[in-house]
């Protein structure tokens, strides 16, 4: 039977027949196969099982056409971030619309260091950027198949064996658009053997504007390699955000990724984490701040394949309005793969009888030595403890912020870098003034 397109998709499919970017042979074979993989596919929705409660098909009417790189100030990208985190010593790249802008980037790389725009890296052929597209080891989905041939920019980083990087790599991605615009970009990063790095992701929009973002980040991690990488969501509420992070990592290495999400419109953060060394360790944590109509959907994958690796996933959220959220959480314990020890807990406090929490954890297990658990808690804003504060004098709204605070509080502690962390607690008390 013949697939019925939606006009999203025929408009996706007529804006893939040409790929933004131009690449070696090895990229346009991959290109060619993620372009025919789209097509049988089409937008998921919610008769795919992985995406029953986040229907992409039905949500996304039209396909916003790409747009060129628009004009945007240091001063504006610095309002943006707001004080905390353009105070930050880092090295800061900055992507408008989707592309690398060098006048705004530090682009100074020290000894050890690698930073190349994706079009550079591609064009020149860099050798160590061949994994692009392959990191993935389960079967491509259609979304991650349509930023393969859609991407217009990126960047390509890589960090050499037993090097710490001093400061933090700062990704500050800005949508400058004046109309409905759609952006697609990926992100490689080749992280050595012993190396030390922290990355900073930031989402931000300069006009209250709809737009729909494809991102895809592959992370390969050396063996005993450290990664620290912190992403912030913070789109308006006419937006589509799709991020996906798919990650390997080698023996004893340690991977940790922590996302905040603060509303929103559509927001869906996929993460596949491939153990692919033994006593590999990562934490996959994070935080969403719902209210109006915002949908975020925290979807992943642990999947181990080597000996005595170790997995924590926590997720907490809060939830407003007609604020929905969707945790799908895949442990899968490989055959061979003993020893595996693996915690996933997902909890959401709903401030509203209108809001909707949706949780499916999930074991896959294949060996007998294992250690494996998960959990999801629904709840709402204890009255005890709220009348216990405002009868030590807090007013109503600031000891429900303070509860507020506290039941985030477990997964902030997870964010190694006091400031980001000071940052997320204040972005937690303002969404809760502004909710």
């Amino acid at each position: 039977m013949e697939l019925v397109r939606t006009e999203a998709e025929n408009g996706l499919i007529s804006l893939s027949q040409d790929a933004p970017l131009d690449g070696p042979s090895w990229l346009k074979d991959l290109q060619d196969k993620a372009r025919a993989e789209f097509q049988a596919l089409g937008l998921p929705n919610r008769r795919v099982e992985e995406w029953k409660y986040t229907d992409l098909k039905a949500a996304m009417k039209v396909a916003f056409q790409p747009v060129d790189q628009g004009d945007i100030t240091q001063a504006q990208v610095n309002e943006l971030l707001g004080s905390d985190l353009a105070e930050l010593s880092t090295q800061a790249l900055v992507f408008v619309d989707g592309q690398l802008n060098e006048g705004l980037s530090d682009l100074s790389v020290g000894e050890g260091v690698e930073m190349l725009s994706l079009k550079a890296a591609l064009a020149d052929d860099v050798s160590w950027v061949k994994p692009i597209g392959t990191v993935q080891q389960n079967e491509r989905d259609a979304v991650q198949a349509l930023n393969l041939v859609l991407m217009q920019g990126g960047a390509a980083i890589k960090i050499a064996e037993r090097q710490e990087v001093s400061k933090p790599i700062h990704l500050i991605f800005v949508s400058t658009a004046s109309s409905e615009s759609s952006v697609a970009s990926r992100l490689f990063f080749d992280i050595g053997a012993g190396a030390n790095v922290e990355i900073i992701e930031s989402h931000l929009s300069l006009q209250n504007q709809a737009s729909q973002t494809n991102l895809v980040t592959e992370v390969l991690v050396g063996d005993w390699a450290k990664v620290r990488h912190v992403k912030f969501n913070n789109d308006n509420k006419e937006s589509v955000h799709l991020s996906n992070v798919i990650g390997k990592l080698g023996k004893e290495s340690d991977y940790g990724l922590f996302q905040a999400t603060l509303d929103g419109g559509l927001t869906r953060n996929q993460v596949e984490i491939r153990y692919d060394g033994d006593e590999a360790k990562a934490d996959i944590s994070g935080v969403a701040l719902l209210s109006g109509k915002s949908h975020a959907d925290m979807t992943l994958v642990m999947d181990h394949a080597a000996l005595a690796c170790e997995s924590r996933e926590l997720f907490k959220t809060v939830l407003d309005d007609e604020g929905r959220a969707v945790f799908q959480g895949k442990v899968v314990v490989q055959p061979g793969a003993q020893k595996t020890d693996g915690e996933m807990m997902s909890k959401a406090l709903l401030l509203s009888e209108s809001a909707e929490f949706d949780s499916k954890p999930e074991l896959e297990i294949y060996a007998d030595d294992v250690l494996c658990g998960h959990g999801a808690t629904t709840g709402q804003i204890d009255d005890e403890l709220l009348f216990y504060l405002k009868a030590r004098g807090i007013a109503d709204a600031e000891a429900r912020a303070l509860l507020i605070q506290a039941f985030v509080g477990e997964a902030l502690e997870l964010i190694e870098n006091d400031t980001l962390r000071d940052y997320v607690i204040d972005q937690t008390l303002a969404w809760y003034e502004k909710a």
